[in-house]
């Protein structure tokens, strides 16, 4: 893999092109399809072997691009009914070029003290949004799935204190009593 500093020159040439192909894309999304039905066909076209060597910046974009064309389903549209996610924001669009160019590795404040603060000041923009008390607080998730997985762990956790147990150093079978039965709710 290249080194990426030795590849700054093509930054300004891949977002040109970048820009370019998305201000088309979102042009034409009024009117494309959700799927192209064609696109199971470009599927089966594509069973490339990986490259020994890259083909450089605006080869792999142009590439991309071609296939997205033939085959990316046009979530960002107004006809886009599936999921609870649908059609983007200019704002949340440029903001999402931004996150991917400041790259914040936002696992910890350690790792980006501005990706932290970002994620406090949202955490307290929707308790204020629901009107929750001030002591309340959140993190964020990297989807839905993360935060059943979060939620399940909290009230997990929650439910076992009710019950005098402590499931991160006994687990699930702290629950339980000595004849194995199912503890009950102190107070």
């Amino acid at each position: 893999m290249p080194d990426p500093l030795t590849e700054l020159k093509e930054v300004e040439s891949a977002l040109e092109f970048a820009a370019g192909t998305a201000r088309d894309y979102l042009e034409g999304i009024e009117d494309a399809l959700v799927l192209d039905p064609r696109a199971e066909e470009a599927f089966a076209r594509w069973s490339d072997p990986m490259p020994e060597t890259g083909e450089g910046t605006l080869t792999a974009l142009t590439e991309l691009a071609g296939r997205a064309t033939e085959a990316a389903t046009r979530s960002s549209g107004p006809r886009f009914f599936h999921f609870v996610m649908g059609g983007g924001t200019p704002a949340a669009l440029a903001a999402d070029w931004l996150t991917s160019a400041y790259d914040q590795i936002a696992f910890a404040y350690v790792s980006s003290p501005f990706a932290a603060r970002l994620e406090r000041v949202a955490v307290d923009w929707l308790r204020q949004l629901f009107d929750l008390p001030k002591e309340f607080g959140g993190v964020l998730t990297t989807g839905a799935t993360m935060a059943n997985f979060v939620g399940l762990a909290a009230a997990r956790n929650w439910w076992s204190e009710r019950l005098g147990a402590d499931v991160e150093e006994d687990g699930l079978r702290g629950l339980l009593d000595a004849d194995g039965y199912r503890a009950t709710v102190t107070e």
